[in-house]
């Protein structure tokens, strides 16, 4: 009778275990899948940290097959739109030597309020087609940024406009042709930024066809 009593505990015990591992399963099963848009920004997160944890690496798998394909201030990659430049190859040798020098930092992380800040100026400025980080209700990054949630120590903000893919849109940003101050590639490489939030549009007024939105802060807590 206690072996009979015993095979019965057990197998009832299974069962229950059986059935947890079922409802686990149902309940993972029922997450909502990732959108077009939660994986782009996916895409964008991984190739920013890609160049922050690994920048001589970057400078030399993405930047350095670049240099080939100029003519004068002319980009033109075979199959593609010629691009014209404002410094040429210039731009890029002096980011790949900048990458060659800096050391590695930490992983950006990805964070909710934040992405409801760039988004809002990316879809404003794909309804308005205008450019820069004024909204058209005349909001700046910190009032964006403080409508979501609180940062603290520091943020900054990169626009790229043209650019549809993950690599394209942060090695743009990186070369920074055409802008003295290389401010979008300092934010990018600033290890005080820990924080970042990814917007994009490319539908209507998109200007060039396309606006990514980066907004960056030293730490944030989305409401």
């Amino acid at each position: 009778m206690k072996r009979k009593l015993s095979f019965l505990s057990m197998f009832f015990l299974l069962f229950i275990f059986a059935s947890f591992l079922l409802s686990c399963c149902s309940v993972n099963n029922n997450l909502p899948p990732l959108t077009g848009l939660d994986k782009f920004r996916m895409e964008v997160l991984n190739e920013l940290n890609f160049a922050r944890t690994q920048p001589k690496k970057y400078a030399e798998t993405v930047l350095q097959p670049r240099l080939p394909y100029f003519n004068g201030n002319t980009y033109s990659v075979p199959g593609q739109i010629p691009i014209i430049t404002h410094e040429g190859a210039g731009a890029v040798t002096e980011c790949i030597n900048e990458l060659n020098s800096t050391s590695a930092i930490e992983k950006l992380s990805i964070e909710k309020g934040l992405n409801l800040s760039a988004q809002w100026l990316a879809d404003d400025q794909a309804r308005t087609g205008q450019m820069g980080h004024t909204g058209s209700d005349g909001s700046n990054l910190s009032t964006r940024i403080n409508r979501y949630g609180k940062w603290s120590y520091c943020c900054a903000e990169n626009c790229a406009y043209g650019t549809k893919t993950a690599r394209e849109i942060v090695a743009q940003l990186l070369i920074d042709d055409g802008v003295s101050s290389r401010g979008h590639r300092k934010n990018i490489l600033n290890p005080k930024l820990e924080k970042v939030g990814i917007g994009y549009n490319d539908k209507n007024n998109a200007p060039y066809g396309a606006v990514t939105v980066q907004d960056f802060a030293g730490d944030y807590v989305s409401y």
